[in-house]
């Protein structure tokens, strides 16, 4: 499933106890998405590495708005620049997709960095047992995960690249606007092939998600960056289209540690 397995009995919405701003999505107005955007600049700048980064941006929002139950934060990066718990998770993953000989040093990886839910197993990155580093091996590997497909379409990505080993990104989207991804109905959204384009429907129905979006947007290197977000709220599109902005917020604060290839802590000795 695509939220973090193993959940447990207790519900977390205080987001570290902070309750400045709690309030429905579809009642925030442009002053109210440039308060979170002022709160992204400010408690997130600074931050020693990406990792850490990204777990505040998700934490803000699961914070700010008890209606989202999930919150992620995932970069494209190659193969080559995870760290060993990740890459033998990469490996693993293709293994069992049966495309091994696909995985190489540039293969792109879609990297989970950031994550914040209702449940405390989905507040620790590690935890996620699917999706912790999802190595996007070929245009039709892509292409039936249908949220992957539906989310890198939405950052512009040409898929093509994969099956000739390039690395990906979005020329649309370098250093410059963002894209947003959404899906008004996660219990009914389907693909062409007729596929969930949410897969985990146990998930979907147990915590009554609604609507899933998210925003995403490329660092001037062309790294690209997306946060997803899933919520019991039903939400029409000029709703959604209040909150793209705010990844620029987080690019603006994080820019420097991506340059400076601080994206996870280096693990303790012996781990």
């Amino acid at each position: 499933m695509w939220a973090c397995d193993e959940p447990s009995s207790s519900w977390l919405f205080d987001a570290g106890g902070d309750n400045r701003l709690r309030m429905l999505l579809a009642a925030a107005n442009w002053d109210d998405v440039n308060a979170l955007r002022e709160r992204v600049t400010n408690e997130i700048r600074g931050q020693a590495w990406l990792t850490d980064a990204a777990q505040r941006f998700a934490s803000l929002f699961v914070g700010t708005f008890p209606s989202i139950v999930l919150a992620r934060v995932f970069v494209v990066v190659p193969f080559e620049s995870l760290p060993s718990s990740d890459g033998e998770f990469a490996a693993r993953l293709a293994e069992r997709l049966g495309s091994r000989e696909r995985l190489g040093p540039k293969t792109p990886v879609l990297s989970l960095l950031g994550t914040y839910g209702a449940e405390a197993a989905w507040c620790s990155r590690t935890c996620s047992s699917g999706h912790l580093a999802i190595p996007l091996l070929s245009k039709a590997m892509v292409e039936g995960t249908p949220m992957i497909a539906q989310l890198l379409a939405a950052l512009k990505v040409d898929l093509a690249r994969l099956d000739d080993g390039r690395p990906i990104y979005s020329r649309q989207m370098l250093g410059t606007t963002n894209q947003r991804f959404y899906v008004p109905n996660a219990k009914s959204a389907r693909d062409v092939r007729g596929n969930f384009v949410i897969p985990a429907q146990e998930f979907v129905a147990q915590y009554n998600v609604q609507t899933v979006f998210g925003m995403a947007g490329s660092y001037v290197d062309g790294t690209l960056v997306a946060t997803i977000l899933f919520t019991t709220e039903s939400l029409d599109s000029l709703t959604v289209d209040r909150f793209p902005s705010i990844i620029s917020n987080f690019k603006m604060v994080t820019t420097d540690l991506v340059i400076d290839a601080r994206i996870r802590a280096p693990a303790p000795p012996g781990q």
